[in-house]
């Protein structure tokens, strides 16, 4: 994880990345990022789709869920949105949501762990999770470790293995489908570097090779199956009077009761 010299709920910050969005690589990233996030979304069915983001952007487009929506934490950028929000304290009811997309809400957090808490809570049961967030096993990793002083957007961002954010799902008894990756251009801001950088994307992409600049993991919330415990059934003892004729033929008289060891006086003749 790398520290941040940024206010992460800072309005300037999110600003910053809105804007930054608009350059060349910040493009190059968007269009990386939309394409992935549909081909996920489109294999995820429900009624609502809730988007928290980084930045004034959305990529739940794509997604056949009939009631799409976002939140943003600051009212200054609500165009575009339904409500104002912080992401680690969703005003939705429990188990209300279908799926939940982190565009890089979770590299830019302030409680990484709450934010994933109230993602589980407004999930219903088999809700899906999209996690969109940098990956610091690549060149984006490398740079945003090696940029010095005050880190200007995206570089201040808290960035997280994707293994160790598939082990906090799994704690919060999440079962991950998918780990893709991409973005494999230089995150160098000039228009030549990244198409000559990127002239391997396509297979890259194809062999999901670890070391794309970002990843996206799809996640599931299980529900776990409540097994009734069933009431112990206490053996009887069989009584010798319930035992058939044909298992005492073949016993001894006395082994029966005086009453079952008589003739009857009338069948004596």
């Amino acid at each position: 994880m790398f520290s941040s010299q940024l206010p992460t709920h800072d309005l300037s910050a999110y600003q910053q990345l809105t804007h930054w969005y608009q350059t060349p690589l910040g493009q190059h990233l968007l269009g990386c990022e939309q394409k992935l996030t549909t081909d996920i979304l489109s294999r995820r069915f429900g009624y609502h789709l809730l988007q928290l983001g980084c930045a004034d952007l959305q990529l739940h487009q794509g997604s056949p869920m009939g009631h799409k929506f976002a939140f943003t934490p600051f009212i200054q950028a609500a165009a575009g949105f339904q409500a104002i929000a912080e992401p680690d304290a969703i005003p939705l009811a429990t188990a209300s949501v279908d799926c939940v997309v982190l565009h890089h809400a979770l590299d830019y957090a302030l409680d990484q762990h709450q934010l994933l808490r109230e993602v589980t809570r407004v999930l219903i049961a088999g809700g899906h999770v999209i996690i969109i967030g940098f990956n610091p096993l690549s060149t984006w990793g490398l740079r945003s470790k090696l940029q010095f002083g005050q880190r200007a957007a995206p570089w201040h961002a808290h960035i997280l293995r994707s293994l160790r954010v598939c082990d906090w799902l799994k704690l919060l008894e999440f079962h991950v489908d998918e780990i893709r990756y991409a973005e494999y251009a230089l995150p160098i801001n000039t228009p030549a570097v990244i198409r000559y950088s990127s002239w391997m994307e396509g297979l890259a992409s194809q062999l999901n090779w670890p070391t794309g600049g970002i990843y996206a993991i799809a996640a599931r919330k299980q529900v776990l199956p409540l097994i009734p415990v069933s009431q112990r059934r206490h053996r009887l003892a069989i009584s010798p009077l319930t035992i058939p004729l044909a298992e005492t033929r073949t016993g001894k008289a006395a082994d029966l009761p005086a009453a079952a060891s008589h003739e009857h006086p009338q069948c004596k003749k």
